[in-house]
């Protein structure tokens, strides 16, 4: 017969071997960014790559996003290359930052047709970056997001 306190001495040690996995790979890691990052605005905390248990996938497309909610009003167009780019872009990211701002990718339905349909005083801005075949910005009025390797420029109505 197998004795009692060996079994429960046996669940006992998995049961701390458990806990102390998940404090090194998830508590730990949390705890420590949370403690180095503690006074970063959430914006800034957008553009890092995360905790080491749950690293940020998309930090190049929050910076180049923010970069674009910085420059742009409200109420304008933002025209973005396809949703390709060389970082990997995600739609969902780029529509949630830029809101209220209407944001129309390359290639999507309606794309061309904003700049006939639009209300007084909306602005149209169409983000850029080289390879880009879409060539939205033309090489005219053009500004750097920087660093980020993207241009915006102000379409003129």
């Amino acid at each position: 017969m197998i004795k009692r306190d060996w079994v429960e001495t046996v669940i006992l040690a998995i049961i701390v071997c458990n806990i102390f996995v998940l404090a090194y790979i998830f508590i730990i890691p949390r705890a420590q960014f949370i403690f180095d990052h503690w006074e970063w605005e959430y914006e800034d905390l957008m553009e890092t790559s995360g905790p080491m248990d749950m690293p940020n996938q998309y930090p190049r497309t929050y910076k180049v996003t923010n970069e674009i909610r910085n420059v742009t009003q409200e109420n304008s167009i933002i025209l973005m290359p396809k949703d390709n780019w060389e970082f990997g872009s995600n739609k969902s990211v780029v529509i949630q930052r830029l809101y209220p701002r209407k944001v129309y990718f390359f290639g999507d339905d309606g794309f061309y047709d904003q700049k006939n349909n639009l209300e007084p005083k909306t602005t149209i801005y169409a983000v850029a970056f080289a390879g880009d075949k879409s060539n939205l910005c033309f090489k005219k009025n053009i500004r750097n997001l920087d660093g980020t390797g993207f241009v915006l420029c102000k379409w003129i109505k």
